[in-house]
């Protein structure tokens, strides 16, 4: 009887607690023990201790484990189409610490001191928050390498670009995003270059090497 009350209750949540399990049942110790046979007979799965699901989608479930928190990185850019290479795991940002879990594949979670540019999308009949294709790509330096999301500039929106970009104003997300904007068409070095300060960084934070380029100052 319970199993059904609770898949009925939950079918259109996509992560569940404990707490909330216990508010059907009554019964706390109780509540634990009908869990543990539900994920043994695999009627549910759980994600981390007190924390359940009725879905294996960890794309679904990702922004209800750890909250605030939205979509990112590869993962928002393969969700928009703009990139070709499927991620093998998830890419949150939240405004908590940096964390991971592991559920059918790992779900990261990174840190972050800009918390915005992101937007509420349906997926499977459920809202969840990701980011705009702009606010990804910015999120995604120092997360995976360039070459993977560095496609998506083909198509982004360049006011909204520069605006985040003056918005967080910080110089070395402002001279890698610039540079790779002007390689693909954008006209943007004098609305950003008093942005750009006089020490050389590399393109790809994950290498260290390049040939300088003086006017965005990276190393490519």
């Amino acid at each position: 009887m319970y199993e059904t009350r609770i898949k009925e209750h939950f079918s259109k949540t996509p992560v569940f607690s404990l707490s909330d399990v216990n508010q059907i049942i009554n019964n706390r110790q109780y509540s634990k023990r009908f869990l543990k046979r539900m994920v043994k007979d695999k009627g549910i799965f759980k994600i981390k201790k007190n924390l359940y699901t009725l879905n294996k989608d960890p794309f679904l479930i990702s922004t209800f484990i750890v909250k605030p928190s939205y979509i990112s990185s590869a993962s928002a850019l393969h969700y928009y189409r703009l990139i070709t290479q499927i991620p093998k795991e998830v890419f949150c940002m939240t405004s908590k610490r940096s964390s991971e879990i592991k559920f059918m594949e790992r779900i990261n979670f990174f840190h972050t001191s800009y918390f915005f540019g992101y937007r509420e999308a349906y997926y499977e009949k459920s809202k969840i928050p990701i980011a705009d294709p702009e606010k990804a790509i910015i999120d995604s330096f120092s997360i995976i390498p360039v070459s993977v999301f560095e496609e998506a500039f083909e198509s982004i929106n360049e006011e909204r670009m520069v605006g985040y970009l003056k918005r967080i104003k910080k110089s070395s997300i402002i001279k890698r995003t610039g540079y790779l904007m002007e390689k693909y068409g954008y006209d943007v070095y004098d609305s950003l270059k008093k942005y750009i300060n006089y020490k050389y960084i590399p393109l790809d934070p994950l290498q260290k090497r390049g040939k300088k380029n003086k006017k965005w100052r990276i190393l490519i």
